[in-house]
């Protein structure tokens, strides 16, 4: 899990007002500075890594479940956010109570005052570090975001998006050496997460208490390729059949392109119709779901289970780190969890030369 912000005494964070001065024997209170709020990262990472850290920027498109996770720890550790999710602020109380979702006396507020979910989600996001000021909102639709809007960022972490905006964004992301793009999203007891780090991305290997030089990725294969690779060519040596997270993960985003909603925020009359059609997705990519699975997927949809995320969110947060720090070799193509064997790994999604 990535390293919280180091917590203080709510005293400290308070400068008195000359009008009510305590008397002169009294020492004042110092706002800690950054120093001294981060000193365990400075510790962990080195100081220039958290230098990097500060220096950086990620934009987050759609606060859900696994991205607040996401968002949540790395603006804690000190890495200015941007939010983008022009959606309803109901978002945030109907399918996707997170951190972030606004509260009033202890419950979600039942009149949304708030013109979108990004900023309904800004004050609280604000919150978690003063020390990074404020956190701007890009008010567009994601459809519409350009090169222009998303040159700035080190990073992009995108969830529950349209796998053609998803294309568009990564390849305009990693247009620039060095900047990473990520898809999130968690769906009942699993997630998972395609990444494109680019073709030219280079990092160093952690060789003990050392870094090796600049390395490229041994395999690199765009998020563009990685959704165009058949299921049952997405194998290797250690999985002989694909693994399921994956393939329900497909069907979720092949399910989204059909029909224009995500499964699990349809109707619930519509169970049948969505069965049926990722039958015949499955039928045509020549692999399978065990009954148990299909039903799980349907029931499920992409329901957002709160420790399923923060497990997630945590992996991604620490990958995220090593793109921006430049320290250690980052998982590449994609993250994968499953949280009936309680497991997350890497797999690589790469047709076969």
């Amino acid at each position: 899990m990535v390293t919280s912000v180091t917590n203080n005494d709510d005293d400290d964070n308070v400068v008195t007002a000359p009008s009510s001065s305590p008397p002169s024997s009294v020492s004042e209170k110092k706002t800690p500075s950054e120093s001294e709020i981060y000193d365990r990262q400075i510790r962990l990472w080195g100081a220039e890594a958290q230098k990097k850290m500060r220096q950086s920027k990620v934009l987050y498109i759609h606060v859900t479940g696994v991205s607040a996770e996401i968002i949540k720890n790395l603006v804690l550790a000190g890495i200015a956010a941007t939010v983008c999710d022009p959606r309803p602020a109901s978002v945030l109380q109907d399918s996707c109570r997170c951190f972030f979702t606004p509260l009033e006396d202890g419950q979600p507020t039942k009149k949304i005052k708030y013109d979108s979910a990004a900023h309904a989600a800004q004050p609280l996001i604000e919150e978690l570090n003063p020390l990074l000021g404020s956190c701007p909102l890009i008010t567009k639709p994601v459809a519409e975001l350009t090169e222009d809007d998303l040159k700035e960022f080190t990073v992009v972490v995108a969830s529950q998006i349209y796998m053609a905006d998803a294309i568009r964004l990564s390849q305009l992301v990693t247009q620039q050496q060095g900047h990473a793009f990520y898809v999130a999203d968690c769906f009942g007891l699993r997630g998972a997460a395609m990444i494109d780090l680019g073709k030219d991305y280079q990092y160093r290997p952690e060789i003990g208490k050392n870094l090796g030089d600049p390395t490229p990725l041994k395999d690199y294969a765009p998020l563009s390729e990685m959704v165009q690779v058949p299921l049952h060519r997405a194998v290797n040596r250690f999985h002989k059949q694909p693994p399921s997270t994956w393939i329900m993960y497909r069907c979720l985003l092949e399910y989204q392109q059909q029909s224009q909603v995500w499964l699990g925020n349809d109707p619930t009359d519509m169970a049948a119709a969505a069965k049926s059609s990722i039958q015949i997705f499955l039928k045509e990519q020549q692999v399978s779901l065990s009954d148990e699975q299909l039903e799980d997927l349907i029931m499920a949809g992409m329901a957002q289970v709160a420790p399923v995320c923060a497990v997630l969110g945590g992996v991604i947060g620490n990958e995220v780190i090593k793109i921006i720090t430049g320290k250690g070799e980052p998982a590449n193509n994609s993250l994968l969890l499953d949280g009936d064997t309680c497991k997350v790994w890497t797999f690589l999604v790469k047709a076969k030369e």
